[in-house]
């Protein structure tokens, strides 16, 4: 079921976490830029120059740390998600996820939803348990907002502990310049969509018309996950799948990535739907001397190889 969340109260937390230093978000107004009939929305945040990455953090040993350990408090014991603010939690989805404010959000406010169970593994797929919390989740905000999966470091993790990541929808919000859409939802967009391979599903369309419960959800999602691991050529078994996901009340899109970088330029799911993060204007520069569209079918796979 739908959770019954108050908008104004998670804004209202949001920004007393960020007037006391807890979260770090600088409002800015994106540049657009267009390539390949696709518009791209650059982000520019400061702050995530900072932001710790994955590969620089150790498996956290402990999360109830005091003046005897030097670990910062997480959420459990094989948490590398800081907790170190009563209020960063908002709510407990389904009894399997801790919606919780995201402490380095490019958008106000921006959430993460996090497995309970602290041992599970950002490069494992969405389970039942991810798909229906994130329903629940995006289906309880007032205001429009996607979720979003990046499945390993490849496809731009930054977290071992699984997550996933709330975000408001483009729109008349504050963060966005009014027009953007995400190219599922861009009319002016090309029809094929853009020049990578990706696997998007209406809900509306057939097969999948009248997505009847979480069961069918994940099932949605597991076909083009499988097509996914087709397009890289991964061998049968448990070896993961590098991809980006993205799901909202009408769609949902998979992304296959084989590169976590392009010319030491990165992106993760939402720079992947045209909604990229940078921190700097060189790293902005670089993308326009590339050419956005070049990058991401770099980081996923060219539709015309």
């Amino acid at each position: 079921m739908p959770l019954d969340l108050n908008y104004d109260e998670i804004c209202a937390k949001f920004d007393r976490l960020l007037s006391n230093g807890i979260v770090n978000y600088q409002p800015s107004k994106p540049i657009l830029v267009v390539d390949g009939g696709m518009t791209f929305s650059f982000h520019l945040v400061e702050s995530l120059r900072t932001k710790p990455q994955a590969e620089d953090v150790p498996e956290t040993k402990s999360c109830l740390t005091n003046g005897a350990n030097t670990q910062p408090m997480s959420f459990g014991p094989g948490s590398d998600i800081a907790n170190d603010h009563p209020d960063l939690c908002i709510t407990t989805v389904n009894g399997t996820h801790y919606l919780v404010i995201n402490r380095f959000p490019v958008i106000r406010p921006m959430l993460l939803l996090l497995t309970v169970d602290s041992y599970r593994r950002q490069y494992e797929p969405l389970d039942l348990e991810d798909i229906e919390a994130a329903w629940n989740t995006i289906c309880g905000l007032k205001e429009e907002h996607y979720a979003f999966f990046n499945c390993t470091v490849i496809a731009g993790s930054s977290r071992e502990h699984k997550h996933l990541q709330i975000i408001p929808a483009p729109g008349k919000r504050e963060g966005y310049v009014e027009g953007f859409k995400l190219f599922p939802d861009d009319d002016t967009a090309p029809k094929m969509g853009p020049s990578f391979v990706h696997f998007l599903q209406r809900f509306e369309d057939p097969p999948e018309a009248c997505v009847k419960n979480g069961e069918h959800m994940l099932e949605i999602y597991q076909r083009p996950l499988q097509q996914a691991r087709e397009a890289l050529e991964l061998p049968t078994g448990h070896v993961p799948c590098p991809h980006n996901f993205v799901f909202t009340r009408r769609w949902m899109v998979v992304i296959p990535r084989r590169a976590k970088e392009i010319n030491g330029i990165a992106a993760n799911t939402a720079g992947m739907m045209g909604s990229v993060y940078i921190w700097s204007h060189d790293q902005l520069d670089a993308w326009k001397e590339t050419g956005p569209m070049k990058v991401l079918a770099g980081l996923g796979l060219s539709r015309e190889e």
